[in-house]
């Protein structure tokens, strides 16, 4: 009978070993899963972005939408051509007006096209912490979309290569 009991609990303790193994490897594979692609529709505009991007719209009225992640931001403005007479104008043309208004506030970069995309970029300063933000410009039927995308300086040039992807999968009425 003792060796029956003590087989018993040799095999109980080994199992419970392989338990503890198999719930690490459970936890570990969920905690590592990768983000999925996402798509996020906004007034007229869409962008394909990641799960791991949560809307943020509550933080600012300054902005039609936000959405964002621990270490990247996107902010997005509409801007009606109705309202702003600017039915004629080319993107690009919109793009360099909006960046002629802003030296006086910032140093924009020159307008650069990636992809097609009217883009520039400046660095403002947050709470004592230097934000780099790339900003885009797109042309819907009826109005104009500005995206800024925004990260922390030191992690900026990381982010700009999965800035530029998603840029590309903008879709606007």
């Amino acid at each position: 009978m003792k060796r029956i009991l003590a087989f018993i609990l040799v095999a109980c303790m080994a199992f419970s070993l392989c338990a503890c193994d198999f719930a690490k490897d459970v936890a570990d594979s969920t905690l590592n899963i990768k983000a999925k692609a996402k798509t996020f529709e906004f007034d007229g505009i869409s962008i394909e972005l990641t799960t791991d991007f949560m809307r943020m719209d509550f933080i600012s009225d300054e902005y039609d939408f936000i959405v964002g992640t621990e270490t990247l931001t996107l902010m997005g403005i509409k801007v009606d051509s109705e309202d702003t007479a600017l039915n004629d104008v080319s993107v690009k043309d919109y793009a360099e007006s909006f960046r002629s208004l802003m030296t006086l506030s910032s140093n924009p970069t020159e307008i650069t096209l990636i992809d097609d995309i009217p883009t520039m970029q400046y660095t403002a300063s947050e709470d004592g912490e230097e934000q780099t933000i790339a900003v885009m410009f797109y042309k819907g039927n009826d109005c104009f979309y500005v995206l800024c995308f925004g990260a922390s300086s030191d992690n900026f040039k990381e982010q700009y290569k999965d800035i530029c992807k998603y840029a590309k999968t903008v879709k606007c009425e």
